[in-house]
């Protein structure tokens, strides 16, 4: 069953959320997390389905553990509803109460729905702190409706129903429902081959494609597995984010989780060569003649193409940086690797935020292009991609 995580700030709209609660718990794990000045506007406690409520108690005397778990454990936040002051909490990094530290803490996508005045709502520091979040990978706004406030006005800033949260929130899950049941599998990162102790060859891959693929796909299949090399994101090393150094590494740890994966994205930037004879200690300054170090190279092995020699049951995808969009290429990349999907990605795409890519999908021989967009936009239209080809 998903998990969601129903955090409730203060605000005339919170009277609201015990029947979001209602409609949630029927298909979803549910946990409240209330702020301080939610419990002025709603009380859940008459509801005899819900044995615990988070409160700010609950983050003032308890372990640093516990309270993390519950950002750790959903799938998918959902605040409603989202204040001014929550809005610019998360905004500008602050993490002071049990509600913005689940966002500080957790990579789970999630889904704000505003609701407030609309002189607040046009506020510019609030548009300022919404464009500051919809830059994050994991950001939804809901727009609040226009519509009769509390104060008796009329203006955008009221709050969605019941039914239309719920509805939201169905939509988010069943949008890759065929991934269920599914395992998946990414590489990340860049790899490194190694010149001799201290020194070693790169390239200026970032990660973040990989992190956004993982990240989006969190939520939505039964097991997501990641092999990355280094990032310049922080991955947490465990069962799931397995770190391999090298492209030999790397294919024999995607080798250990393939046979039981049914996704396989291959987005990692490894090594296309490697140094040849690696010195077994630091190459000193001095012993240089002629103040030229020659360096040997080979082709490293082709993590992708061994894949795709061992493949069964699994829809394998693979990533290819070029420097234009040669399609005649990239055809015979796909044959020789035996891939159902092959993304194309440009050069210029190397550590940057933002991208565009060409999908060549095997089985219909078909193109998809997705303009220049952020990489978790990006992230998200690839599963997507890949959903309606399953």
């Amino acid at each position: 069953m998903k998990s969601v995580n129903l955090i409730v700030t203060g605000g005339i709209a919170a009277s609201k959320s015990k029947e979001i609660y209602e409609l949630l718990s029927k298909k979803y794990k549910v946990n409240i997390i209330l702020s301080d000045n939610a419990s002025k506007f709603v009380n859940f406690e008459q509801i005899k389905t819900i044995s615990k409520i988070f409160e700010q108690d609950f983050y003032n005397n308890h372990s640093y553990g516990d309270h993390i778990k519950l950002a750790f454990e959903a799938d998918l936040n959902v605040v409603y509803p989202a204040s001014y002051n929550f809005i610019g909490q998360i905004a500008n990094g602050l993490a002071s109460n049990i509600c913005s530290l689940v966002f500080a803490v957790s990579k789970s996508p999630l889904i704000l729905f505003p609701s407030m005045n609309f002189n607040m709502y046009s506020n510019p520091i609030l548009r300022e702190n919404k464009n500051k979040l919809l830059k994050l990978s994991n950001i939804v706004w809901i727009e609040p409706k226009m519509g009769k406030m509390a104060s008796g006005h009329i203006g955008i800033g009221r709050a969605l129903e019941p039914k239309e949260v719920s509805d939201i929130v169905d939509k988010h899950f069943l949008e890759f429902k065929k991934f269920n049941d599914k395992k998946i599998l990414i590489n990340v990162g860049r790899a490194r081959s190694w010149i001799d102790k201290v020194r070693y060859i790169t390239n200026a891959s970032s990660g973040l494609m990989g992190i956004s693929l993982r990240n989006n796909a969190k939520p939505h299949f039964k097991d997501v597995k990641t092999i990355f090399g280094d990032t310049d994101y922080i991955v947490n090393l465990d069962e799931n984010n397995i770190y391999a150094q090298t492209n030999d590494e790397m294919l024999e740890e995607m080798k250990k989780q393939y046979i039981d994966s049914d996704i396989v994205i291959c987005s990692a930037a490894l090594n296309d060569f490697e140094v040849l004879n690696k010195v077994d200690k630091k190459i000193e300054k001095r012993s240089i003649e002629n103040e030229q170090l020659k360096i040997d190279l080979k082709h490293s092995v082709d993590v992708l193409k061994e894949l795709g020699k061992e493949k069964d049951k699994q829809y394998l995808v693979g990533f290819s940086l070029a420097n234009d969009f040669d399609f005649d290429k990239a055809w015979i990349k796909l044959e020789e690797k035996n891939l159902d999907m092959l993304i194309v990605n440009l050069v210029s795409a190397i550590n940057a935020k933002e991208s565009e890519i060409k999908i060549i999908i095997k089985r219909n021989k078909k193109v998809v292009q997705f303009d220049f967009d952020n990489k978790n936009n990006l992230a998200h239209m690839i599963l997507k991609t890949i959903h309606d080809e399953i």
